[in-house]
């Protein structure tokens, strides 16, 4: 499965070489070595070094639990999937197509392609429940590949996938990573979600606030999560040292907390703030009886779970909802297996909390892909050396016909990665120039110098940088109160309101602003990136639809009749209303007034406090200097002759490293320019990421439940909520009125599901918790020590990733070369 990754923005702007078909990008940087030498000292003969850098360095890779860009990138080098995506040649000939200009899929860890069993296990399993009128795309036999071993060695075999399966989906870790195999995903797995929560006796389902109220009236449990309302957690206790639990009865006046300056109960939570829960935006839940629990669980899973051993070398998934083709290879390319002796014994409980720190230290980490780590130095450094045990060295698959010399070569000629932690951009500059680093990401400052280099290459990415902007009001409320904060100066409260937000949305011109600190970006104004594929076989990009394109201009009131056609329709398009901005401030500011957030005391009609917007950072560096600073000088602009005039700040936050997602979710910072990666091939499955609550950045104040959406279907309205509409687009049933309705692939026409799609994507653009800023890409040099196989960009895999990446020079002659250059290189 290709994972969806949060991903941070950061100055570098190089490629990223790990793999083929993987996500784009990553948003970290590293640190320099302290001499201009150091790196080349010891350099040998034979040995090809690919030396990088990242703004924010790995510290968990557990493929179990990893959630950002950063601790994925590991991963990319010390695993491999069932199959994986490689460019067409006489090797790997795709008909009709010449070398190099489209992909070919190769089984991996597999040994052939799945074999659909869908009948005969729908006969021989029916405790999987696989519908009695589906005929294929419901189970798979996947033969293993026999050859593939750990980086010890031990072979790895069908019992290694179902006892990893097992510890992904543990009852007791309750695994981030989890939710990639059950509920919405695209490789859901019969039995997988039950058997993650056999340990928790209730479930607390969602409730319509209508439903919330008619229980409440008479008398009945209804509950708040605290943790996410609240901010509270464990610590809380009540008088008799009694932790607190997630969910409180609004009939509970028990209070919790009274260690704390925040103390509260059930019942004064739904009384107090009764509108925040009124309003839709701040879930009500009732518990429900969990059938499936069992302190037993283990005992449970071969009734269970659809992924089990039907061979000593295959094993047999069986799925909730139907898959097949090139979503099904895709959803396979890449891998749930662990170590599991290893994994084991990284396993501790603390005081009733389960967890593991496998994977995140050389010592807890095992590679079964092309390399292995072989040092890693926390916050500063990690390397890679080539894993001698894996299969592909000698497989005859991982092999590619060179085309302009017209010889063959294995790929992976790269002997060793060596990353470091580089957190400013002129560093890794100075770096880069003197041979130290393989690629470096042009700044706005060496666009005119460097732009037209034959080193130089431009590429497209996935993602989206959008402001994100709090929303979430209970921690708002709590980070007023605390003692250190000055109510009479400072205001967070004015940034929850619907007027503030849409006036910070057209405060910017976001071309201006990517040229300003970004060039090799673009602005962006919608939520789903340039380069998303929905038509795998064609190669057609989502945003090239008419259906993407009329979405942007009813969101952004364009009236297409003006235009020749949609395409100059879009291009009109700038996001950017500096009138308009200043009639929503001046909206704002009276709405803020009205609600008690700010003051006006003297009434010269200039709020008397300024509106403190905390940026998240992962780490601090000029790049995040320079772009706060526009952030502050427009905002400045858009703001003068208005209430807000020079009341807007935006401030930088502490460090918070990979926390970052984390402190952004629960509302104890305010914005950061960030956004998703990954899963380019299926731009459907993006949607998941606004509804679902343990992904959405806004999931604590923004509940899809409550937000219905009508679409017309082959002429007949249809309305569903949006969590509904993403299970029914990625292939779930949703039963509406008595009706089923799929709209997932090969269940409706590709055109239904793109309408759907852009339906969805102009709700989620009217929330205004994401404001789109910069369209991702990069333009950066790559080293002389080595050149691309394929120079031309493919939307799937790029220029070939460090597969196909050939070296000019070994360590050692580059070593010299760079010498004779006098220590400085020149591009």
């Amino acid at each position: 499965m290709k994972k969806l990754l949060a991903l941070l923005l950061a100055a570098a702007l190089v490629l990223s070489m790990a793999a083929c078909a993987k996500p784009q990008g990553t948003d970290d940087t590293t640190a320099p070595s302290d001499s201009g030498t150091e790196t080349t000292q010891g350099a040998e003969a034979g040995k090809y070094t690919y030396t990088d850098s990242v703004v924010s360095l790995a510290t968990n890779w557990n493929p179990h639990s990893y959630q950002t860009n950063d601790d994925a990138y590991p991963q990319n080098y010390i695993a491999s999937g069932l199959y994986s995506f490689v460019f067409n040649d006489e090797h790997h000939p795709v008909e009709g197509f010449e070398p190099f200009t489209t992909y070919a899929v190769i089984p991996e860890m597999a040994a052939e392609e799945p074999v659909d069993v869908t009948e005969e296990i729908k006969a021989s399993h029916p405790e999987f429940g696989i519908p009695e009128s589906a005929t294929s795309g419901f189970a798979y036999t996947i033969k293993l590949n026999p050859n593939a071993t750990f980086d010890d060695g031990t072979p790895i075999k069908a019992v290694d996938y179902v006892e990893s399966m097992k510890r992904l989906l543990d009852p007791r870790l309750l695994n981030y990573r989890a939710a990639d195999y059950f509920g919405s995903a695209d490789l859901s797995i019969v039995g997988a979600e039950q058997y993650y929560y056999s340990l928790t006796q209730t479930l607390y389902e969602k409730l319509a606030y209508a439903d919330a109220e008619a229980l409440m009236a008479e008398g009945k449990d209804v509950y708040i999560d605290v943790y996410a309302f609240w901010n509270a957690s464990s610590e809380y206790t009540d008088a008799e040292g009694n932790a607190l639990p997630q969910y409180v009865s609004v009939n509970d006046e028990t209070v919790y907390g009274e260690n704390m300056d925040d103390a509260f109960s059930g019942k004064m939570l739904i009384t107090d703030y009764a509108s925040y829960f009124a309003d839709g935006s701040n879930p009500l839940y009732q518990a429900l009886n969990n059938d499936n629990y069992n302190e037993d669980y283990a005992s449970t899973y071969d009734s269970l779970v659809g992924c089990f051993a039907s061979d000593e070398y295959e094993i047999t998934l069986v799925l909730e909802k139907s898959l097949s083709g090139f979503y099904l290879l895709y959803a396979l390319s890449s891998n749930w297996l662990v170590k599991t002796d290893l994994y084991d014994s990284c396993i501790k409980e603390t005081e009733g909390v389960w967890s593991c720190n496998y994977n995140t230290s050389l010592e807890t980490t095992c590679s079964y892909g092309p390399y292995k780590m072989s040092s890693y130095q926390a916050d500063k450094a990690m390397h890679f050396v080539k894993n001698d045990a894996w299969y592909g060295w000698t497989d005859g698959q991982h092999v590619y016909t060179d085309p302009t010399d017209g010889k063959e070569y294995t790929m992976y000629q790269t002997t060793e990665i060596d990353t470091q932690k580089v957190t400013e951009a002129g560093t890794n500059k100075m770096m880069f120039l003197k041979g130290q680093l393989m690629t470096y990401g042009l700044q706005a400052e060496d666009m005119a110098t460097y732009r037209n280099s034959e080193y130089c290459y431009s590429s497209p990415a996935d993602t989206i940088f959008f402001l994100i902007l709090n929303g979430h009001k209970e921690s708002i409320g709590k980070r007023e109160k605390d003692a250190s904060f000055d109510q009479a100066t400072t205001d967070l409260e004015s940034m929850t309101l619907q007027s503030f937000r849409k006036a910070i949305a057209v405060s910017y011109d976001r071309e201006l602003f990517a040229a300003t600190v970004s060039p090799a970006r673009s602005g962006a104004y919608a939520i789903i990136g340039n380069t998303y594929i929905y038509d795998p076989a064609s190669g057609a990009t989502y945003r090239e639809t008419d259906a993407a394109k009329q979405v942007l201009c009813d969101f952004y009131g364009v009236d297409t009749s003006k235009y020749a056609d949609l395409d100059a329709a879009v291009d009109s398009i700038t996001g950017y209303d500096p009138e308009l901005a200043k009639e929503l401030f001046a909206e704002a500011f009276k709405e803020a007034l009205e609600a008690g957030y700010v003051t006006d005391k003297d009434g010269d009609g200039i709020c008397d406090q300024t509106v403190t917007i905390e940026y998240c950072m992962s780490e601090d560096s000029d790049f995040m200097t320079k772009t706060i600073d526009y952030l502050n000088e427009k905002m400045n602009e858009a703001t003068e002759g208005t209430p807000y005039a020079g009341k807007i700040q935006f401030v930088k936050s502490a460090p918070y490293g990979n926390d970052w997602s984390n402190k952004i979710r629960e509302g104890m910072s305010d914005t950061v320019l960030a956004g998703w990666t990954g899963a380019r091939m299926n731009p459907f499955g993006l949607t998941d990421l606004y509804v679902n609550p343990s992904r959405a950045y806004d999931a604590k104040w923004f509940n899809p439940n409550q937000h219905e959406l009508t679409i017309n279907i082959d002429g007949k309205d249809l309305t569903m909520n949006l969590t509904e509409w993403s299970d029914a687009l990625n292939g779930v049933v949703v039963n509406v009125d008595g009706v089923d309705y799929n709209f997932g692939d090969g269940q409706v026409d590709v055109e239904t599901r793109v309408q759907i799609l852009a339906a969805f994507e102009g709700t989620i653009l009217g929330t205004y918790d994401y404001l789109p800023m910069l369209q991702d890409g990069s333009m950066f040099l790559l080293t002389q020590k080595a050149y691309y196989v394929v120079d031309d960009y493919n939307g799937l895999l790029e220029r070939g990733g460090i597969q196909y990446l050939k070296y000019n020079y070994d360590d050692a002659e580059w070593a010299s070369y760079v010498k004779e250059q006098g220590g400085e290189l020149k591009y």
